[in-house]
């Protein structure tokens, strides 16, 4: 029984970790390019400082 709540646990997990990577990959603020909206975050962020 402890083995299919552990595997569980891992499988969870796993699917958490992807969901998190997949949706990171494209998030702004991933690459160096310059748009309005990069733009108008690094404006805000900096006001909130």
């Amino acid at each position: 029984m402890a083995t299919y709540v552990i595997a569980g646990f891992l499988a969870l997990c796993v699917v958490l970790a992807s969901r998190s990577y997949i949706k990171k990959k494209g998030s702004c603020g991933d690459c160096h390019c310059s748009c309005p909206i990069k733009e108008e975050m690094e404006h805000s962020s900096d006001a909130h400082r």
